[in-house]
């Protein structure tokens, strides 16, 4: 278990979230702070500002007019929203570089992060699903593991890749034989490292094994799962590990998902990401 052993530690090494991220988070979890108080920890970061406000004038949240101050974010969007565009917008710094360990250059992981939080909610609006509001959260989350393996432990995918292969199993499958863990766990012991709560946690993971998820809400799990695998599918952000995956009977089923419907799910997700790309001048 050295292998094993030694990933763990490396998380220790990861930067910390900056510390108006932190503190926004910390603000949002506690009931009896007021969002005035919210609104002016997240002020404090010109950057932070600037990206909760582009993320709050997507078209994804659809408002008719424009947003112009973290206050009005705040009202229109509550604190449940911004808690999902203050996390998007910290974890878009770390996956702008390039993680070679899982051949994806730069922006890659963050196009398939944010195509997969987009993917959830069109998959749930979809099916008409009542998911929990961390779901966009989750998805956002779900493969930060790969930053730990692919730039702090310098992990090379490609052996994995071809394990996967030959021996006609998963991607994580093997994962777990070659390092004697998975991206999912790496990244759940991040965020847990980051002190973010369990329910996200859960779901970040068991994104690849939704019928061992026995957290807070299993349709949070399976839609997470499903939207992940679509995004690999349509090479949305995809590196070596994209065609090793496919979708859950148990997440399918649960979430009583016709084939038929993915290629429009897919073509949804495809537009919106182009929308979000733009407004981060990442296009």
């Amino acid at each position: 278990m050295r292998k094993r052993r030694e990933i763990i530690e490396s998380i220790a090494s990861v930067p910390p979230l900056p510390s108006a991220s932190a503190e926004v988070i910390q603000l949002i979890q506690d009931p009896k702070v007021p969002s005035s108080r919210i609104a002016q920890a997240i002020e404090y970061d010109p950057s932070l500002t600037t990206n909760v406000l582009r993320l709050a004038n997507s078209s994804f949240f659809g408002f008719p007019r424009e947003v112009s101050t973290v206050k009005d974010a705040l009202f229109r969007l509550g604190t449940n929203q911004v808690f999902q565009l203050v996390v998007a917008a910290t974890v878009g710094k770390m996956t702008q570089t390039p993680i070679n360990g899982y051949d994806l250059s730069g922006g890659d992981l963050w196009d398939h992060l944010v195509g997969t939080a987009i993917g959830s909610i069109t998959l749930a609006q979809t099916l008409n699903l009542d998911i929990p509001s961390y779901t966009f959260t989750a998805a956002l989350t779900h493969d930060v593991g790969k930053v730990v393996l692919g730039t702090f432990v310098e992990v090379n995918a490609e052996s994995i890749r071809e394990l996967a292969y030959d021996e006609k199993m998963s991607f994580e499958q093997a994962e777990r034989q070659i390092l004697e863990i998975d991206h999912a766990e790496v990244g759940a012991l991040l965020l847990e490292h980051w002190n973010l709560p369990d329910y996200l946690v859960d779901v970040v993971r068991w994104h690849h094994q939704p019928e061992e998820y026995s957290g807070k809400d299993e349709k949070a799990a399976n839609v997470v799962h499903v939207a992940n695998v679509l995004c690999l599918m349509a090479g949305v952000g995809a590196g070596l590990d994209s065609l090793s995956y496919r979708p859950s009977n148990h997440a399918m089923d649960q979430l009583g998902l016709d084939v038929m419907m993915l290629d429009d799910i897919v073509y949804e997700v495809l537009n919106e990401l182009m929308e979000t790309r733009r407004l981060f001048n990442l296009s």
